[in-house]
């Protein structure tokens, strides 16, 4: 842990700065809030980095290197991704570009929190068995609405994340070919849990 002033310094440091564009119809309050209320847990998880050999359930099958780089990227950049799990536009995407796969289901702005925890979630399970890693660990509150918006959250990013650029044609690829692999192993694995059918 590091003191006070250090400490801010360093989680601002880590944290890329919100992007004027991310606000280009205004502010979004229930993503503002989920995102200002979750910073103290995203910085812990990022603190847990890199990840370990050892770890359990969907990610015991995959190399500690490939998913250090999943959940990196996800940690670094999970002001993005949240607002574009819940994006409520049918037309603009989060920089007010033309909206791509506007087919998949969204979480609805109301899940924001929800959506922020189950992202957490998933990152601390690629991250491994490491000490420190069950305080991180996200729970569900009970709540019908946290589990539909966990397993809408885990779809979504199933079939949003790429690899490859021709998985879809425009868009850049979202991580390096392999670490996409245990991500959407544990993105499953997460949505199974919410669905009370999994640890």
């Amino acid at each position: 842990q590091l003191p006070g002033a250090n400490r801010l310094r360093a989680m601002e440091d880590f944290f890329k700065p919100t992007l004027a564009e991310y606000q280009f119809e205004g502010r979004r309050e229930p993503i503002e809030q989920a995102l200002a209320g979750g910073k103290e847990a995203w910085w812990r998880l990022a603190q847990l980095l890199p990840a370990v050999a050892q770890a359990s359930g969907a990610s015991a099958a995959h190399e500690a290197s490939l998913r250090g780089e999943a959940a990196f990227r996800m940690i670094e950049n999970h002001e993005a991704v949240l607002r574009d799990v819940c994006n409520p536009s049918k037309t603009h995407n989060i920089k007010g570009k033309p909206l791509k796969q506007a087919e998949l289901a969204r979480v609805p702005m109301a899940g924001a929190f929800y959506a922020s925890q189950c992202m957490r979630e998933v990152c601390r399970r690629l991250i491994g068995d490491k000490p420190g890693a069950d305080q991180c660990k996200e729970h569900l509150d009970g709540s019908p609405d946290a589990s539909k918006v966990w397993v809408t959250t885990c779809l979504y990013l199933m079939c949003r994340i790429q690899a490859h650029k021709d998985e879809m044609p425009g868009r850049t690829p979202d991580y390096a070919y392999n670490a996409v692999f245990p991500m959407r192993a544990v993105l499953q694995e997460v949505a199974m849990h919410a669905m009370g059918m999994g640890p």
